[in-house]
Protein backbone atom coordinates (compact mmCIF):
# COMPACT_ATOMS: atom_id res chain seq x y z
CA UNK A 1 0.00 0.00 0.00
CA UNK A 2 1.55 3.13 -1.04
CA UNK A 3 0.00 5.86 1.00
CA UNK A 4 0.88 8.88 -1.52
CA UNK A 5 -0.99 7.06 -4.25
CA UNK A 6 -4.27 6.85 -1.78
CA UNK A 7 -4.30 10.45 -1.13
CA UNK A 8 -3.62 11.33 -4.76
CA UNK A 9 -6.16 9.20 -5.61
CA UNK A 10 -8.83 10.52 -2.86
CA UNK A 11 -7.94 14.48 -4.24
CA UNK A 12 -8.65 12.99 -7.99
CA UNK A 13 -12.24 11.75 -6.74
CA UNK A 14 -12.91 14.66 -4.56
CA UNK A 15 -12.19 16.88 -7.49
CA UNK A 16 -14.80 15.06 -9.55
CA UNK A 17 -17.29 15.08 -6.83
CA UNK A 18 -16.95 18.71 -6.77
CA UNK A 19 -17.12 19.20 -10.33
CA UNK A 20 -19.95 16.85 -10.64
CA UNK A 21 -22.06 18.81 -7.95
CA UNK A 22 -21.12 22.42 -9.43
CA UNK A 23 -22.81 20.78 -12.58
CA UNK A 24 -25.51 19.44 -10.79
CA UNK A 25 -25.99 22.68 -8.62
CA UNK A 26 -26.09 25.39 -11.83
CA UNK A 27 -28.45 23.08 -13.64
CA UNK A 28 -30.69 23.23 -10.19
CA UNK A 29 -30.59 26.66 -9.90
CA UNK A 30 -31.66 27.04 -13.59
CA UNK A 31 -35.22 24.53 -12.41
CA UNK A 32 -35.29 26.85 -9.16
CA UNK A 33 -35.54 29.67 -10.72
CA UNK A 34 -38.64 28.38 -13.09
CA UNK A 35 -40.61 26.66 -9.94
CA UNK A 36 -39.83 30.27 -8.22
CA UNK A 37 -41.39 31.97 -11.30
CA UNK A 38 -44.43 29.63 -11.57
CA UNK A 39 -45.01 29.47 -8.00
CA UNK A 40 -45.60 33.70 -8.16
CA UNK A 41 -47.67 33.12 -11.02
CA UNK A 42 -49.93 31.24 -8.98
CA UNK A 43 -49.51 33.24 -5.76
CA UNK A 44 -50.72 36.45 -7.94
CA UNK A 45 -53.78 33.83 -8.96
CA UNK A 46 -54.71 32.89 -5.72
CA UNK A 47 -54.18 36.40 -4.35
CA UNK A 48 -56.76 38.44 -7.40
CA UNK A 49 -58.94 35.26 -6.94
CA UNK A 50 -59.29 35.16 -3.44
CA UNK A 51 -58.98 31.20 -3.32
CA UNK A 52 -56.15 29.36 -1.32
CA UNK A 53 -56.11 25.97 -3.54
CA UNK A 54 -56.60 24.87 -7.28
CA UNK A 55 -57.04 21.37 -8.06
CA UNK A 56 -57.05 20.44 -11.23
CA UNK A 57 -56.42 16.58 -13.37
CA UNK A 58 -52.70 17.21 -12.43
CA UNK A 59 -52.44 17.90 -9.24
CA UNK A 60 -53.33 20.67 -6.88
CA UNK A 61 -51.44 24.02 -6.01
CA UNK A 62 -52.19 25.61 -2.52
CA UNK A 63 -50.78 28.29 -0.42
CA UNK A 64 -48.70 27.57 2.40
CA UNK A 65 -47.97 29.53 5.82
CA UNK A 66 -43.78 28.86 6.91
CA UNK A 67 -43.57 30.71 10.05
CA UNK A 68 -40.82 31.36 11.84
CA UNK A 69 -39.64 32.56 15.04
CA UNK A 70 -36.05 34.03 16.39
CA UNK A 71 -35.04 35.76 19.19
CA UNK A 72 -33.89 39.53 18.31
CA UNK A 73 -33.16 40.42 22.09
CA UNK A 74 -32.17 37.32 24.05
CA UNK A 75 -32.27 38.97 27.41
CA UNK A 76 -36.02 40.98 27.07
CA UNK A 77 -37.07 37.15 25.83
CA UNK A 78 -35.68 35.17 28.88
CA UNK A 79 -37.10 37.82 31.49
CA UNK A 80 -40.43 37.19 30.08
CA UNK A 81 -40.48 33.69 29.96
CA UNK A 82 -39.21 33.85 33.82
CA UNK A 83 -41.96 36.41 34.77
CA UNK A 84 -44.61 34.49 33.28
CA UNK A 85 -43.06 31.09 33.57
CA UNK A 86 -43.78 30.10 29.85
CA UNK A 87 -40.52 27.76 30.20
CA UNK A 88 -42.01 25.79 27.68
CA UNK A 89 -40.98 28.42 25.27
CA UNK A 90 -37.72 27.25 25.09
CA UNK A 91 -35.51 23.98 23.86
CA UNK A 92 -33.65 22.01 25.85
CA UNK A 93 -30.03 22.07 24.51
CA UNK A 94 -26.62 22.17 25.86
CA UNK A 95 -23.45 24.37 24.10
CA UNK A 96 -21.26 21.53 23.05
CA UNK A 97 -18.28 23.83 23.28
CA UNK A 98 -19.05 25.00 26.53
CA UNK A 99 -19.84 21.31 27.67
CA UNK A 100 -16.09 20.27 26.06
CA UNK A 101 -14.36 22.80 28.08
CA UNK A 102 -16.15 21.67 31.23
CA UNK A 103 -14.99 18.14 30.34
CA UNK A 104 -11.54 19.47 29.87
CA UNK A 105 -11.47 21.62 33.16
CA UNK A 106 -12.65 18.86 35.49
CA UNK A 107 -12.30 15.50 33.62
CA UNK A 108 -15.99 14.65 33.34
CA UNK A 109 -19.07 15.61 31.92
CA UNK A 110 -21.97 17.95 33.99
CA UNK A 111 -24.74 14.90 35.17
CA UNK A 112 -27.19 13.92 32.78
CA UNK A 113 -24.99 14.09 29.55
CA UNK A 114 -23.56 11.66 27.26
CA UNK A 115 -20.75 12.50 24.91
CA UNK A 116 -19.59 10.81 22.04
CA UNK A 117 -16.12 11.65 19.49
CA UNK A 118 -15.87 9.76 16.35
CA UNK A 119 -12.25 9.77 14.71
CA UNK A 120 -12.67 10.42 10.57
CA UNK A 121 -10.19 10.99 7.78
CA UNK A 122 -9.20 14.26 6.08
CA UNK A 123 -7.11 15.25 3.43
CA UNK A 124 -5.97 18.13 2.30
CA UNK A 125 -4.08 19.09 -0.84
CA UNK A 126 -0.75 20.00 -0.83
CA UNK A 127 0.50 22.99 -2.06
Amino acid sequence: MNVDDLVKRYIALRDKKAEFKAEYDGKVAKVDELLRRVEGVLLKHFQDTGVESVRTDSGTAYTNVRTSAKVADWDSFLGFVRETDHWDMLEHRCAKTVVDEFKKENGDLPPGLNWSEEVTVGIRRSK
